[in-house]
């Protein structure tokens, strides 16, 4: 399994203890920690005693999507399992996914249930809730939303556009495109090879990559699954706290949250999906009736970023 982290000590030894429990211990642990002066070496150190930890120190240059590459890359073990180093594992949490990916040979990757969770006022403890941390609704139905040739049937999928289109939520175990980095396990043979970073170069968020990496992994001929039965789906509690990568406000994380929606078609054709011109352009458009000065501005960067 991968934990990134970075900055982030006052959580990553909650996640870390979680990992310890497991009712079927992991194989390995492959931390990637980026350094900002914060206790997580410390932390890390710690628990190699009770967990088959290999660090990774990540250069300080690293964005997010450097992290993971170096994750998966230096992952052992036919499946590999992500975690973010803010959220807690429930204990059977290796266990369902062990069992999900031997009942379902044709899952090349799948997501799971994120339920909210909070630290107590010591911080010592995680406060668990029955809240769904992600909720979504339906997409319009658009021609920028038709989804492509092979998600007719999937609750979530990649839209003919380039962008993502859902039914909304669906229950139980169902083929869905919208897994997340926060609770996710992909088949190691499918992304071994899978030069995320040559993907994202130009991008600061990396929105959007764990759909990149799915449907690398359904070209090889695999389904991808969102797990939302509580009985059969490996649970992860993620703690309630500020800014992330993909969470927050203000004029610049929209500006490149939605550079990464704009140069998303691009990364598509590079893969050969049969992603359409038009539909892009109309998709464009749309978006822009919403925060539009900084979807403006985003949209040239990223047209000109990928030309």
């Amino acid at each position: 399994m991968v934990v990134t982290s970075y900055c982030r000590a006052w959580a990553l030894s909650h996640c870390l203890e979680s990992l310890a429990r497991q009712t079927r211990p992991p194989d390995e642990v492959v931390v990637i920690l980026k350094d900002c002066g914060d206790d997580s070496g410390a932390i890390v150190r710690k628990f190699e005693r009770s967990l088959p930890i290999k660090l990774i120190l990540q250069n300080s240059g690293g964005s997010a999507c450097d992290a993971y590459e170096l994750g998966y890359r230096n992952s052992s073990g036919d499946v590999v399992l992500f975690i973010d180093d803010d959220a807690v594992a429930e204990e059977r949490w290796v266990e369902k996914y062990e069992w999900f990916f031997s009942s379902y040979p044709e899952a090349g990757a799948a997501g799971s249930l994120v339920f909210k969770a909070y630290l107590s006022e010591d911080r010592n403890s995680v406060v668990k809730t029955g809240e769904l941390f992600y909720t979504k609704a339906a997409t319009h139905a658009s021609l920028h939303r038709k989804p492509l040739e092979g998600f007719e049937e999937y609750c979530d999928w990649i839209s003919k556009a380039g962008f993502m289109g859902s039914r909304g939520m669906c229950n139980g175990i169902h083929l869905s495109i919208d897994i997340s980095g926060v609770n996710m396990g992909f088949r190691a043979q499918l992304i071994k090879d899978f030069p995320l970073t040559q993907f994202y170069g130009s991008s600061r968020k990396c929105f959007w990559f764990e759909q990149l990496l799915a449907y690398y992994a359904m070209t090889k001929g695999f389904k991808t699954y969102l797990l939302n039965d509580v009985k059969k789906a490996p649970i992860v509690w993620h703690i309630v706290h500020g800014k992330s990568l993909t969470r927050g406000r203000g004029f610049w994380h929209e500006y490149w949250t939605h550079f990464d929606r704009v140069t998303m078609y691009w990364r598509l054709r590079k893969l050969g999906a049969p992603v359409s011109s038009l539909r892009y352009v109309l998709g464009l458009l749309v978006l822009l009736r919403r925060r539009t000065l900084p979807r403006f501005l985003a949209t040239l960067h990223g047209l000109v970023a990928m030309s």
